[in-house]
């Protein structure tokens, strides 16, 4: 059940997620009346695209807003259910990307800033109201997802979640490993499952304990399965950080 997965942050990360939950509904609910504050959301994008190139999903699994929110309060309302698997499909994520990217990318080209309405801000607010928007679309398809199948089941085919996976496939090709990755040990793993069962994102784990880590690009580096595993088989964000000083 979505209940029972169980995830441990620092102190700093989740007083940061309450606040990020809070923010969240003052962005797409306060962003209606004051459209400026969808300005954040579009800083926050910078941002998260600016740290995959270093983290991968991190970001997503430990400071998005909209991610503290499924698991904060739609974890105690989602069923539980495995995420669907088409929504895993890379041609499915995509093309929701692709959709949503495009209809971002056309507001903006057509504001009308000769004619600008009377909105609070102006330009800047014209440009808010564009963000609180998408905010509040894709926040609508993650509740709706969490409804019917687990909390995080949005991550999956999130646009800017897929954004920060191609990075992390980018990142890693060819040039050292993702900082941060969750280590494997093969040697210890009982084969008891318990890791796969608590992943908000359904990875196999335990097809990559013979790598030395969890390479897949949708990792969250959210530590559910390491704080679950019964033993040291898994060790949280030391993958790739040998001799980088950090």
């Amino acid at each position: 059940m979505a209940s029972t997965r169980t995830m441990q942050r620092s102190g700093a990360v989740e007083s940061w997620r309450k606040f990020a939950v809070v923010l969240l509904f003052v962005i797409t609910i306060g962003g209606l009346w004051y459209p400026p504050l969808g300005l954040v959301a579009a800083a926050m994008m910078v941002v998260l695209l600016s740290i995959a190139i270093f983290r991968g999903r991190y970001w997503c699994g430990n400071l998005c807003p909209r991610g503290s929110f499924l698991d904060l309060i739609m974890r105690h309302l989602a069923p539980g259910r495995k995420v669907p698997a088409f929504l895993r499909s890379l041609t499915v994520r995509v093309s929701i990307l692709a959709l949503l990217m495009s209809g971002l990318v056309y507001s903006l080209a057509t504001l009308p800033l000769e004619s600008s309405p009377e909105i609070i801000g102006g330009i800047y607010g014209l440009i808010g109201a564009i963000f609180v928007r998408l905010c509040l679309i894709t926040t609508i398809g993650a509740v709706f997802l969490a409804l019917v199948s687990q909390e995080r089941a949005w991550c999956a085919v999130c646009p800017m979640g897929t954004m920060t996976n191609l990075i992390d496939r980018a990142a890693t090709t060819g040039r050292q490993p993702t900082r941060g990755r969750i280590a494997t040990n093969a040697e210890e793993c009982r084969d008891c499952g318990v890791c796969e069962r608590v992943c908000p994102m359904d990875i196999p784990v335990r097809d990559y304990l013979e790598e030395g880590e969890i390479s897949d690009p949708d990792c969250l580096r959210c530590n559910a399965c390491v704080i679950a595993c019964p033993t040291t088989a898994l060790m949280a964000g030391t993958a790739g950080d040998e001799g980088d000083g950090g």
